[in-house]
């Protein structure tokens, strides 16, 4: 059951004599190939919200709507230049986004927060670095990661791909590459639009060997310097565009001699390229960065 189900914010009123206190948010919604995103700057405005309050904002219906909430924080400890804390739009936090730091570093250049050109964000996930360079934004990410925990995945010894049962009426099992990019991904080399698909993300992000969940992305090789992606992610479902999952992708077709350096990731929302050198460097993400709208909203 997602948390905004637990919480009561599909189908909830507030019933008569309850004292509701809100507070104004200000926000952006910035996309990066259609993967969405509700800005919101903790810097010049206090920001403090639960995992209620960030499913009615991720609500499409009744609120914004986001794939991913992106809150900017001071870093106090001076270990990276901002804070970024992320939330997934059924309310649980996640520990990296890819697309999103790429959105975050666009819009402090935009809004003259900062005037450095690379940008260090501290996630849950780790440090990224990130680098406006007029309209061109890239990110290096965190060195994808193969040691089962470390993603987590619940192995007995360590591989690069493993079967795993999904016990579907169509399909027994799956041959899965875990990544870990700060956040767990699994990735499966088959056609993305075929029609089990979307029941073996289910399947996997339900599955006891990712005890932490797992973003899923399904990857076709077109050719040495092409992929086609198609992604699942944890707490968001299906997005139009995923940057820690092409990374992931990337890296497990390349781990597996399937592509070179530099790729392009094709997905529904449009192309991002990575370039990842290979074993102990870390990854490069660029893609689109886009403003929507600025907005305010009164939030509980």
């Amino acid at each position: 059951m997602r948390t905004c189900e637990k919480a009561g914010i599909y189908g909830g009123h507030a019933r008569v004599g309850d004292v509701v206190s809100a507070q104004r948010l200000h926000f952006t919604k910035m996309h990066a190939l259609g993967n969405d995103f509700v800005v919101v700057e903790a810097l010049q405005q206090a920001f403090e919200v639960d995992s209620n309050g960030i499913c009615k904002l991720g609500n499409r219906q009744l609120g914004v709507g986001f794939d991913q909430l992106l809150v900017i924080r001071r870093n106090v400890e001076s270990q990276a230049d901002f804070d970024l804390d992320i939330y997934n739009s059924d309310g649980t936090k996640a520990e990296q986004c890819g697309n999103g730091t790429l959105c975050v570093a666009r819009f402090l250049a935009d809004r003259n927060f900062s005037i450095k050109k690379t940008l260090s964000f501290q996630t849950l996930g780790g440090k990224v670095r990130v680098t406006v360079d007029g309209q061109n934004v890239f990110a290096k990410l965190a060195l994808p990661l193969v040691d089962p925990a470390a993603v987590p995945f619940v192995a007995s010894s360590a591989s690069l791909q493993y079967k795993v049962r999904v016990d579907l009426d169509a399909l027994a099992e799956v041959q899965v590459t875990p990544i870990g990019m700060g956040n767990p991904h699994a990735v499966l080399f088959t056609n993305p639009y075929a029609k089990h698909v979307e029941a073996v993300a289910h399947a996997l992000q339900n599955h006891v060997r990712f005890p932490e969940s797992v973003n899923v992305e399904f990857v076709e090789v077109l050719d040495r310097q092409t992929i086609r992606m198609r992604v699942f992610e944890r707490g968001a479902g299906e997005t139009l565009a995923c940057g820690t999952g092409s990374c992931a992708a990337v890296a497990a077709a390349k781990l597996s001699g399937l592509v070179d350096q530099c790729v392009r990731v094709e997905q529904k929302g449009g192309v991002a390229e990575v370039y990842w050198a290979g074993a102990d460097e870390e990854i490069e993400l660029s893609a689109p960065t886009t403003f929507v709208f600025d907005g305010e909203i009164d939030i509980e």
